[in-house]
């Protein structure tokens, strides 16, 4: 039976080891992947930096070559969130947040 506990234990590790960086803590608060900037800002505030770049949408036509039919805006945020924590790097796509992930270098 206590190997059933073990090997039940070590799956809800690894799914939530998995999930770790979909969501993260802003003092009391909590940002969850697929909130909208300004909702990130209300709860956490401005960013320590901000990168906004165009990137080329690109979409394969019946022939498999490959055509470019517009941008999307990928803004790139920094938060310091103090000390004894990692910083961490938020990645938007058109506004809405794609991925956090919290850098192991300062």
């Amino acid at each position: 039976m206590s190997s059933r506990w073990a090997v039940a234990a070590c799956l809800g590790l690894a799914a939530f080891a998995v999930r770790g960086d979909d969501q993260m803590r802003c003092g009391a608060a909590i940002i969850d992947v697929g909130m909208i900037a300004d909702q990130v800002v209300a709860k956490c505030g401005e960013p320590k930096s901000k990168e906004v770049e165009d990137v080329p949408v690109r979409t394969r036509n019946r022939n498999g070559a490959v055509n470019v039919v517009g941008t999307a805006r990928v803004e790139r945020w920094t938060y310091d969130r103090g000390y004894g924590q990692f910083p961490a790097l938020l990645t938007f796509e058109e506004g809405k947040l794609k991925t956090i992930e919290l850098q192991t270098r300062r």
